[in-house]
């Protein structure tokens, strides 16, 4: 209200005293304030009634500072609040403390952001509440329909007290606090208000808890509390419970089923507050009841909604579970089961290409070579199978030695050299000292090839596949990056699945098991290290290989003696098919 002038004491002709002046109301309505304030966490809270070109201030909560003074009263000349009245508008500002005018700027120092909202009554602004907070933290829409409805409590006590100041202006110091509050709730028809004695025994009855519980008034005083818990609520003494700690503490609150007079039940939200004389003495109770059936119906659903979501989650998972128990099954038989037969055919096929089995003519020379190199490619796919089985029945002995890295490297590299096609070109960058590793030359060589073969497979285009080999600290890092068809983000991590080959409309023509990465992959794991990719659709991919460096202490000597060893070459499948021939004969 920025510029709004205070007349102090001003009752414009109106009522003979304002709401403030009642200690008992003014004490009730800023125990609604601050429950306003808690629920919308915010640091102040004031209740104003509109009483024409005037707004006074009924109640003030204050957590920090000096609330606003009762009583007060401010002529209506800001333009915002003129708009509010007319309007019938909340009022959302964010403040500078500093351009406040000198009546408003200590009262609300420090506030930064502030709500006001109309309380109606017979379609006009009967009442305002206002709430501010001094951090710099927006008020949200959430917060403006909290207000809303707390408000209607608000305007009801307000109305209600003007009525009772109307009335009996001349007995006001005579009326108990039974009495004011049995006219604040009586009109309250959304909860069932109602006061008892320290014993538990209904005192008074407002309308609402007629509507919501069923019983008239003549019907219910004097009856006890646990008339309205289920009787497995009154066994298990839930409703003396409530009372003694509303008694200790002040207030008790819960949510559970009631019971109404025509014995259905409903889903309430329950509020307990033990009511003192002077003294502390006990003088009874005054408890608010909410019919929340409805919101517990909706969140009962949403609850079922999730767990049959989550049974749905956990069968997908069993499913998995045994699907990937029936790939290993199958890698097992699979690999045990092809080898012999893939290994005669390889031997007869090595046996017609030598002139063991007699002359073939050109076609079936061009046939014998298409039949050997797919019987090679047979063959690979049964030992990654038989590997793959291998490594999930027990961990795979690694025959450790101290090496350096850059001669596996550089070996495959030239290995694979003469093997890529014309449309290829494989660089190598190195360091120059020694990059020590402890591994299992043979199987670092083929996780080598299999990085290497994966960049050549998936760049049908040709162009050249960069291989770096660097010495970071504490890891030797070698990366193979190509220019060819690349990955889709999302699509990453499928790459070292077992089976995982990415079928694009790209790829479909490339031939893989979808088992090459995975091998690579879990085997450099059982080396101390770990693979990574980066990849882009359409720019190519990054394949990062990582083994720990190995104590350079221990190195030289084993690295002297790999310089000078010999690599025994590996047995090829037609060998081992003429030595299961040869048997056979």
């Amino acid at each position: 209200m920025r510029d709004s002038e205070r007349v102090p004491g001003h009752t414009d002709g109106g009522m003979v005293s304002d709401v403030a002046t009642l200690s008992g109301l003014r004490e009730f309505s800023e125990q609604l304030l601050e429950r306003i304030a808690d629920a919308v966490n915010a640091e102040r809270a004031t209740l104003s009634r509109v009483d024409g070109e005037w707004v006074v201030i009924e109640g003030s909560f204050d957590r920090s500072g000096p609330p606003a003074q009762a009583g007060g009263r401010w002529r209506i000349t800001a333009p915002e609040f003129q708009r509010l009245v007319n309007q019938q508008e909340p009022m959302v500002r964010a403040l500078d403390p500093a351009t406040l005018p000198t009546p408003f700027r200590e009262q609300l120092a420090g506030v930064r952001h502030t709500v006001t909202v109309p309380l109606i009554v017979e379609g006009e602004v009967f009442a305002t509440i206002a709430v501010s907070r001094r951090e710099d933290r927006p008020f949200e829409p959430r917060d403006l329909e909290t207000l809303r409805e707390l408000g209607s409590i608000c305007v009801l006590a307000l109305r209600h007290a003007m009525l009772l100041i109307q009335a009996q202006v001349a007995s006001t110091q005579l009326r108990t606090s039974e009495e004011r509050f049995r006219l604040l709730v009586d009109g309250v028809k959304d909860y069932a208000i109602f006061l008892m004695d320290p014993a538990g025994h209904v005192t008074s009855w407002n309308q609402g808890a007629e509507r919501i519980k069923g019983y008239r008034a003549e019907e219910i005083l004097g009856r006890h509390l646990s008339t309205f818990y289920p009787a497995e609520d009154v066994a298990a003494g839930i409703p003396a419970m409530g009372l003694r700690v509303a008694g200790q503490q002040g207030q008790f609150e819960a949510e559970g089923w009631r019971v109404r007079k025509d014995g259905s039940r409903f889903w309430a939200s329950v509020v307990i507050t033990g009511l003192y004389d002077e003294t502390g003495g006990l003088r009874g109770f005054a408890k608010i009841t909410r019919d929340i059936t409805e919101k517990k119906q909706i969140q009962d659903q949403l609850l079922e909604s999730e767990r049959r979501q989550a049974a749905k989650f956990r069968e997908h998972a069993d499913r998995m579970a045994i699907l990937e128990e029936t790939k290993s099954q199958f890698l097992k038989l699979a690999s045990h089961e092809l080898r012999t037969p893939v290994s005669l055919i390889c031997g007869y096929l090595s046996l017609f290409e030598e002139g063991d089995l007699g002359e073939v003519n050109e076609r079936g020379k061009a046939a014998l070579s298409v039949l050997t190199a797919q019987g090679r490619e047979l063959n690979r796919l049964i030992g990654e199978m038989l590997e793959v089985a291998r490594m999930e029945e027990v961990p795979l002995a690694l025959d450790l030695e101290n090496l350096d890295f850059r001669e596996i490297v550089a070996d495959v590299v030239k290995t694979v050299r003469l093997t890529a096609t014309a449309g290829h070109t494989l660089s190598l960058v190195m360091p120059d000292q020694a990059v020590p590793v402890k591994a299992d030359r043979k199987r670092v060589s083929m996780v080598l090839h299999k990085l290497l073969d994966n960049a050549i497979k998936y760049s049908p285009e040709g162009g050249e596949v960069a291989c770096d080999l660097l010495s970071v600290p504490g890891w030797a890092e070698l990366t193979v990056r190509d220019h060819g068809l690349g990955i889709e983000p999302e699509q990453l991590d499928q790459l070292f699945r077992r089976f995982g080959r990415i079928v694009t409309d790209d790829t479909a023509d490339i031939r893989g098991s979808g088992l090459g990465l995975y091998l690579a992959r879990e085997t450099t794991r059982l080396h101390g290290g770990d693979i990574t990719v980066a990849s882009e659709r359409g720019r190519g991919s990054t394949f990062t290989m990582r083994i720990p460096l190995a104590d350079t202490t221990d190195t030289q000597p084993a690295q002297a003696e790999v310089q000078t060893a010999e690599v025994p070459s590996a047995v090829t499948p037609a060998e081992t098919g003429r030595r299961a021939i040869t048997t056979l004969r």
